[in-house]
């Protein structure tokens, strides 16, 4: 019995397991709204992962598109540990030396390291996509094809993983992406249990990314915008504490990208898992007020087609990289 009681005591005494650390970085100049609040909300939201907004200070970080910063929760000096994933949003600018230098040591320890869109820049000049298959936005797909002609850049996938670098396509890769991620860092059961919990569905990777392009429906789809411009709306996006991260996210990214209206944070929040949102000073006078219930981006589009037709929405999820954008 002593013996027994002794066993015990040492397996208690043992410390718990850490759950992995996933950095995700930020820039107060602008990050990228999706980019980097979906990847958070989702790993957040799994319990399994510990996650990190980190920047370079703790000042606000201002989202974009929309009206709304958030405040970092580490800088890289003062994470914790060495974290085990590394995520980067398209931030602005997309060259940082410091930062750079910051990410190729994390690869050289290690890490795993995700692009999310436009992200995939910060990786092709630190030179962690050499040699490797890769992809980002479609729009920015071929002008990184020509600046950075050693990687194999792919338009077939919504991430593509090769090694320890996963990149994604455009904005609203980063929910299945991130899903994929957790599969990896917690199992298939955790992932499908915290999409559903989302509203989301589960990830599927192949993608016709070569579908999106600025073509007749693209130019029809964004002069419908255009040529409302001047009635722009002012759109409220309300938040109170503890507001779904990633309805929030869709909603404020998805109503920024119509031409014809920006979305706001209604006011000053902390969201169900930490994440501090700061509303602008000085709240503008809003024409619609939205209710994010959903972070699934079909339900901003579709609201947004009720409100302004389709062919704005097909415009926006063009933007998103949406598959919204091949339904005619």
């Amino acid at each position: 019995m002593l013996r027994l009681l002794a066993l015990l005591f040492c397996l208690l005494a043992l410390p718990a397991q850490a759950r992995p650390l996933v950095a995700i970085l930020a820039d107060a100049r602008g990050t990228e709204t999706t980019d980097l609040i979906a990847p958070y909300a989702v790993l957040s939201e799994s319990g399994a992962v510990e996650v990190k907004i980190v920047a370079a200070s703790l000042a606000p970080v201002r989202l974009m598109p929309g009206l709304a910063w958030i405040r970092p929760q580490a800088t890289y000096a003062s994470l914790p540990r060495e974290p085990d994933v590394v995520v980067v949003p398209f931030m602005m600018p997309a060259y940082d030396p410091a930062r750079d230098a910051w990410l190729r040591e994390r690869a050289r320890r290690g890490a795993r390291i995700v692009a999310i869109c436009a992200g995939a820049e910060t990786l092709a000049r630190a030179g962690l996509l050499d040699g490797r298959a890769a992809t980002t936005h479609w729009f920015e797909l071929g002008r990184l094809a020509k600046a950075y002609p050693n990687v194999r850049w792919r338009r077939d996938q919504r991430w593509v993983t090769d090694g320890a670098i996963t990149t994604t396509a455009g904005v609203t890769a980063s929910i299945p992406a991130s899903l994929a991620l957790l599969r990896d860092l917690a199992g298939e059961p955790v992932m499908k249990a915290t999409a559903a919990r989302l509203g989301v569905p589960p990830p599927v990777q192949p993608h016709d990314g070569a579908a999106f392009r600025v073509g007749t429906d693209a130019v029809f789809s964004g002069l419908s915008g255009w040529a409302n411009a001047w009635r722009g709306e002012k759109v409220a996006v309300r938040i109170a504490d503890g507001f779904d991260e990633l309805a929030f996210a869709t909603a404020l990214d998805a109503w920024s990208r119509t031409n014809r209206s920006e979305a706001f944070a209604s006011s000053d929040a902390i969201s169900r898992h930490g994440l501090e949102v700061i509303a602008p000073t000085k709240l503008p006078r809003a024409a619609r007020t939205v209710e994010p219930r959903s972070g699934d981006p079909t339900t901003a589009l579709n609201a947004i087609a009720a409100a302004y037709g389709k062919a704005t929405a097909r415009h926006v999820a063009l933007t998103l990289e949406h598959p919204y954008w091949l339904v005619r």
